[in-house]
């Protein structure tokens, strides 16, 4: 199976995010009045956020923008096929990207796993819209040739295009200069006790009330 996993990449740093969470009870618009799930730094003012599958990530990084004042990147891997991002500042969309434009109609059609199918040119292949979330200078035209889904290393392509999505996800985040690891994780790997490379569990802030997993197991006995 492959990878999914979805996120909210905030500008702003873990504990201000933390700090506003906990004073509006969560941002209005949202699908519930709380956050819940898991935050970690990702960089100098740099925040991720991974919220319970019970919330969209991208329907929840709108809201997070206007709430926190700052630019959110809302992130979605589906089985490791497709790479959707879309940039929201002030509540409001500004940039979507889209590696695979018509996946989900062609699996849809049963044409999903299809080899004799060109790989589609992805949408929104715009290094400038993602500059916002970026700490330090960005490589444009590295970070243009992943959007476009052209490998870093080439040994993580085939035909010239990026293998699996979270790879040229994960490639997106190192180009801006963040914590491409944690970036590249999702809720459910942290629900089973799983900790991104060179982080530890202090690191992790619970957002909403939600156990550890450990204090979960032990919960249902």
């Amino acid at each position: 199976m492959g990878s999914f996993y979805g996120n909210v990449l905030v500008a702003r740093p873990l504990d201000e995010v933390v700090t506003l969470l906990a004073a509006a009870g969560g941002p209005a618009g949202a699908a519930d009045s709380a956050v819940r799930g898991y935050a970690l730094p990702v960089g100098p003012g740099h925040t991720v956020i991974y919220p319970d599958p019970e919330t969209a990530a991208t329907a929840l990084a709108g809201p997070l923008s206007r709430l926190l004042e700052a630019p959110a990147l809302g992130t979605y891997v589906y089985d490791s096929d497709v790479l959707l991002m879309t940039v929201y500042a002030e509540g409001e969309p500004t940039h979507h990207y889209d590696s695979c434009p018509g996946y989900f109609d062609a699996a849809e059609a049963g044409l999903g796993d299809s080899e004799d199918r060109e790989s589609p040119v992805p949408v929104g292949a715009d290094p400038d819209a993602f500059v916002p979330l970026a700490f330090g200078p960005v490589d444009r035209p590295a970070l243009r040739a992943v959007l476009l889904g052209i490998p870093l290393d080439p040994g993580d392509g085939e035909n010239g295009r990026y293998v699996f999505a979270n790879t040229q996800h994960y490639d997106a985040m190192t180009c801006l200069g963040l914590n491409a690891c944690r970036l590249s994780t999702g809720y459910h790997y942290l629900s089973l006790g799983g900790l991104p490379h060179e982080t530890s569990a202090e690191e992790l802030v619970l957002l909403g009330g939600r156990m550890w997993p450990a204090e979960e197991s032990a919960g249902r006995g």
